[in-house]
């Protein structure tokens, strides 16, 4: 029987294959990227912190061994390297409201007024339920990858994700009665 694909690629950055790593690159940087501006506020600060986990993930190389999914693995490895980046911030700026930070990701000023909402609506979750989302929902991934980045079942995931959906649209339906 062969090796599955994603298994393949595992064992291709173990041994450090650079094209295996640009292929895991082009397959979630954008997404990593998105995540991490939701995450850090700012497009700069997402940038280096995205440069720094994939130098992290070439000089830990050995580590893919047994990984079942790279890409769920560089999520894993960008949300600690933004975790780390968030404690070196100074106080006044170490949180940043769900409002800037859903804000700043916008490109298109003609759906300000929505982005600000559904920011507000963000807001309003506990920061696990918030990061679940964002997941989902920035960056794209499965209930699964989710799980595995967030060390939680599927099932856990999948449950806190629909209910902080539910709130959000509760919140947001009384925003416009």
């Amino acid at each position: 029987m062969s090796e599955s694909p994603t298994h393949d690629l595992a064992a291709r950055l173990a041994r450090g294959d650079q094209a295996a790593f640009a292929e895991l690159y082009d397959a979630c940087a954008d997404r990593l990227h998105g995540y991490l501006v939701a995450r850090l506020g700012s497009r700069d600060a997402a940038s280096d912190v995205l440069q720094n986990a994939f130098l992290r993930a070439v000089k830990s190389r050995r580590r893919f061994r047994g990984v079942e999914n790279p890409v769920a693995y560089m999520f894993q490895v960008a949300r600690n390297e933004a975790a780390r980046a968030l404690k070196k911030r100074p106080a006044p700026n170490h949180v940043w409201p769900a409002e800037q930070r859903i804000v700043q990701t916008d490109r298109n000023a003609e759906y300000a007024e929505d982005t600000e909402m559904v920011a507000a609506a963000l807001g309003r979750l506990d920061a696990d339920d918030r990061e679940l989302v964002e997941l989902k929902i920035y960056a794209g991934l499965t209930f699964r990858e989710i799980a595995a980045i967030v060390d939680r079942p599927a099932a856990t995931v999948a449950t806190r994700y629909r209910r902080a959906l539910e709130s959000l649209r509760e919140w947001l339906a009384k925003q416009f009665r």
